[in-house]
């Protein structure tokens, strides 16, 4: 007799409470308050377009698309006078990593999208009163199972959206389980430094690269380093630059921009920094160990 052994599903994305359904109508010329909170919101445009800022950014959210506002990100919302614009706000809670990737990001419109956000509708207006009072009020006889429904296809179109940015924007984006989450990726980001030791990288070319917020970032990765990311990769540099002053005779200029330093003046500054003298004085100083180790070496013979 076959024996069937049991499999626990792992769920990816995992919507752990709805906060907000709100059909938004945008008349005339619009702009709410600036807002921020400990929860992510979808905002999809069902009609016109409506500008979000999104602190110092700037996005223009178009019909059928929407963009997934990340936690304790300052937005609000602009609409220009003379234009119908309407959009579906959906705010929830989720503990999952992998949204990091799909945050702040302009979705344009495709099926999976369209379908799952019309479904959502639809269920959320046969399940809840559509106000906008401080929690959910559910309707006295809601459509069976329409609480569901609306989790799962939420999480549905989130799981689409992370499948679709990982195949369409980047191909590199690394996703990470939750239980080593911040180890893995600073692990990934130190990595990624030190196999580009050479180039010049800011911040933001490396928040593109894994696809997290800068604030993130930077965040997880003193937590664990102890030291902020451009710190850490100046410190390799200061090493990589220590290899080529010792075993190579380029000159300091040369060595400064085989370490991604542009200007030489800059790469002193850092180098004395962390190792207390000069690129001309530690080259020096390397150099008479060397030749005092070689003539200790001749002596011997």
């Amino acid at each position: 007799m076959k024996t069937y052994l049991r499999h626990r599903i792992s769920n990816v994305i995992d919507v752990k409470e709805l906060i907000a359904l709100e059909l938004l109508d945008f008349e005339g010329k619009y702009r709410n308050y600036v807002e921020t909170h400990d929860f992510w919101e979808i905002c999809y445009v069902t009609k016109g377009e409506i500008t979000l800022f999104l602190d110092e950014k700037e996005v223009t959210v178009r019909e059928h698309e929407l963009v997934l506002v990340s936690p304790n990100r300052k937005h609000s919302y602009y609409s220009e006078k003379g234009n119908e614009n309407q959009a579906f706000v959906v705010c929830f809670d989720s503990f999952s990593q992998a949204l990091n990737a799909i945050s702040d990001h302009v979705f344009a419109e495709d099926s999976l999208q369209y379908g799952c956000m019309e479904k959502i509708m639809e269920e959320s207006a046969t399940t809840f009163h559509m106000n906008d009072k401080e929690h959910l009020e559910v309707l006295d006889a809601p459509r069976f199972g329409g609480q569901q429904v609306l989790l799962l296809q939420l999480e549905y179109l989130l799981i689409g959206l992370v499948r679709r940015m990982s195949v369409e924007k980047n191909s590199d984006i690394v996703f990470f389980s939750d239980e080593n989450f911040y180890v893995d990726l600073v692990n990934a980001i130190a990595r990624f430094l030190r196999e580009n030791v050479s180039q010049k990288i800011t911040l933001d070319e490396i928040c593109t690269k894994f696809n997290y917020s800068k604030s993130f970032i930077c965040k997880i990765f003193k937590k664990e380093k102890g030291v902020t990311v451009i710190a850490y990769f100046n410190s390799l540099k200061v090493e990589e630059a220590k290899r080529l002053l010792t075993e190579s005779t380029h000159s300091v200029s040369h060595i400064a921009d085989l370490c991604g330093y542009r200007e030489v003046k800059y790469f002193d500054t850092i180098f004395k920094k962390h190792t207390g003298t000069s690129p001309v004085t530690f080259r020096k100083l390397t150099t008479n160990h060397r030749n005092q180790e070689a003539r200790y070496e001749l002596s011997k013979n």
